[in-house]
């Protein structure tokens, strides 16, 4: 009896792990994954709930709308194996809202031509790249309830032959009455599959969902915490945490963790705002400490005006 009950739930969980590893690399688009913020990263991309910048446009579109005046960003990271992913955005009040356009690309720069009768080389080279050009509009619906939607033209470049489609991001902010606590949803690469060359695969959709509030608020300190997770349709569920630290809303320093995740484990950042005449500028950095792989940094500077 002891043996048939233990086959009974071996039997049980086994199609749940095995549908969870055939997930893995089922989709395509996976630059549309890599976080583009070093202020989001530094807090482990826990940033779903806070989106109070720029960066909203990509981890919640819904955030944008509480946004005051015009907004710039750009960020570089720079990745293992010399590969470069780059993105910019730019925001602005617009319709009762606010509007912004964004890019991401991903260069890998050029890669030697091998064949399996010249593994060595054939002394060609060729490059293989990803871009995403997306529209966002976002608006307050009620004194605590917004909403924000980002669409992106896809496009995915390798050698002479590439895939173009179009994905969508729709996100939510709700503040609630207790200790002004964020929650936030969002549904990022909602879109058709991708073609490439014969054969066709869908996108890195995932459905996230987190909370956000302050431990520490007053006009000298401030610590922020997020707790985020997300249900992915290429992998299994993925949670992370991050919090920020505000020294007078001008200094920051913060650090989060990743759990679930195939290489990311913790992430450390630090960023400051400088005001310039009628701007204020910002810059911040992110660490990334990989499990098999290279740490990964990242840098972005922005403006608000």
């Amino acid at each position: 009896m002891r043996i048939n009950m233990k086959l009974l739930v071996l039997l049980s969980i086994l199609p749940v792990i095995v549908f969870g590893q055939a997930k893995v690399g089922t989709a395509i688009g996976q630059f549309l994954e890599i976080p583009v913020s070093a202020r989001a990263e530094g807090m482990a991309s826990a940033f779903l709930a806070t989106a109070d910048d720029i960066s909203a446009i990509y981890y919640n579109p819904g955030g944008l709308a509480w946004q005051n005046g015009r907004q710039l960003t750009i960020s570089h990271t720079m990745l293992y194996a010399g590969i470069s992913h780059d993105f910019g955005a730019y925001t602005m009040p617009a319709a009762g809202g606010v509007v912004g356009v964004s890019f991401i690309s991903l260069y890998t720069g050029d890669i030697d031509e091998t064949t399996p009768y010249q593994p060595e080389g054939t002394g060609r080279t060729y490059t293989a790249g990803d871009l995403a050009v997306g529209l966002c509009y976002s608006r307050i619906l009620t004194d605590r309830f917004s909403v924000g939607v980002n669409v992106k033209y896809l496009g995915e470049y390798l050698a002479d032959v590439h895939a173009q489609g179009w994905a969508m991001d729709i996100g939510t902010i709700f503040k609630t009455a207790f200790k002004n606590i964020r929650l936030g949803m969002a549904l990022t690469n909602f879109g058709p599959d991708l073609k490439f060359i014969q054969q066709s695969a869908p996108l890195p959709m995932s459905f996230h969902f987190g909370a956000a509030g302050e431990i520490i608020n007053n006009p000298t300190n401030r610590i922020t915490l997020d707790i985020e997770g997300s249900h992915p349709n290429d992998n299994l569920e993925k949670f992370q945490v991050g919090t920020e630290y505000a020294y007078k809303e001008m200094v920051f320093i913060r650090a989060g963790g990743k759990l679930q995740y195939d290489t990311d484990l913790f992430t450390l950042g630090t960023g400051c705002k400088i005001p310039i005449g009628s701007f204020m500028m910002r810059a911040d950095y992110s660490f990334t400490y990989m499990r098999y792989l290279s740490s990964v940094h990242r840098f972005s500077l922005g403006a608000e005006f």
